[in-house]
């Protein structure tokens, strides 16, 4: 069966069909007909061979250009890292903001911890929290005034296991964490 799959990717590849390539590349052993095949595919504009080619690419210079492709064709994770690797803080802002936009739940996070506008802050790191993204529960938890909403995303964090949680809830006689995060 698997060498019955690898001929027909193979056959499906050596047509130029980028999906076959990215799929026997997934499959090959050897290093070096895997790499030709990721390629053979980026080139041909799929965007999950991008992505990997970047992933598993020692310099950083083809890393970000495999990103900045992937992240241009629209998709959310490459903008993701692409910004992450950004070390212009306005072009990794832009790159988070479109990945955030996108849906994409840890950008929305970092989103929220890089910009400096306050209300842009509040409202990604809410988005995050809301999605489930556990540390932006935490810090919408630090930054509510509410009280109950505070101790709800705290008490939300540390049922996922985020440590700073729990070890502030443990703070606290009553679990309300309000006088912990005062204390600091």
């Amino acid at each position: 069966m698997e060498a019955n799959r690898r001929l027909l990717l193979k056959k499906l590849a050596r047509e130029g069909r980028a999906r076959a390539m990215h799929e026997l590349a997934l499959i090959c052993r050897a290093r070096r007909e895997r790499r030709h095949w990721l390629e053979a595919s980026a080139r041909k504009g799929y965007v999950p061979s991008m992505i990997l080619l970047a992933l598993e690419c020692d310099d950083r210079e083809q890393r970000n250009r495999w990103l900045r492709e992937a992240a241009e064709e629209g998709e959310p994770v490459a903008m993701y890292y692409y910004a992450m690797e950004c070390g212009d803080r306005a072009v990794k802002c832009r790159w988070l903001r479109r990945a955030a936009q996108r849906g994409h739940t840890a950008a929305m996070y970092e989103l929220g911890m890089t910009t400096d506008d306050p209300d842009e802050r509040r409202q990604w790191l809410s988005d995050a929290a809301t999605e489930g993204h556990v540390p932006a529960m935490h810090a919408v938890a630090l930054e509510c005034d509410d009280p109950r909403q505070r101790n709800r995303w705290l008490r939300e964090a540390a049922a996922n296991g985020w440590q700073p949680a729990v070890e502030i809830l443990e703070r606290t006689s009553s679990g309300a964490a309000c006088v912990a995060l005062g204390a600091g």
